[in-house]
């Protein structure tokens, strides 16, 4: 795996989009996802990691993601403030979530716009391929890359929360609200 955890948790908690499943080690979120069930979530999270973690609720990491996707849902929240632990992917992957990172709340941008800013203007298709490797949804805002034409792109097998998350923000796109 090439990575050593020494602790690893995760808590559940609701938001509009389903259930919000949420890991993360003493270094940050690692994962975070929705619309998984409990027993799937925690076998995604001993394949991906190779061993089980532990329930936390009262981890003060895990609350505080909770309070600020809270936040955000409510619409006080624009921009997050909870360290991330890139635990999987390539370098070039982490170039990409990092450079999304920076795309502000109610803003789009377009695949090759995230292949520019990480040096690698030809590189929009291997962008769409960070986006579908991405374990860290929303805090790492896929949903904010778009294709070049204004059009959603893709969002694994939910565009409807991708056009939802979009509309929450109040981002222009083609189709969108």
């Amino acid at each position: 795996m090439g990575f050593s955890i020494t602790k690893l948790f995760y808590s559940v908690f609701p938001s509009p989009i389903g259930l919000m499943y949420a890991a993360a080690t003493d270094h940050g979120v690692c994962r975070l996802t929705y619309d998984v069930s409990d027993e799937a979530f925690e076998t995604d999270l001993m394949n991906r990691y190779g061993r089980p973690a532990e329930y936390a609720s009262s981890s003060p990491l895990l609350q505080s993601l909770e309070n600020q996707m809270t936040q955000y849902f409510m619409g006080g929240l624009t921009r997050f403030d909870i360290p991330l632990d890139f635990l999987e992917g390539t370098p070039f992957y982490h170039r990409v979530w990092r450079a999304q990172q920076k795309i502000p709340f109610g803003q789009v941008c377009s695949y090759k716009w995230v292949a520019e800013q990480v040096g690698k203007p030809r590189a929009a298709r291997a962008v769409g391929q960070a986006n579908r490797r991405s374990c860290i949804s929303i805090l790492v805002p896929c949903h904010r890359v778009i294709s070049h034409s204004g059009h959603l792109g893709g969002f694994g097998d939910r565009p409807d929360v991708k056009a939802f998350l979009l509309d929450h923000e109040g981002a222009k796109y083609i189709g969108g609200k």
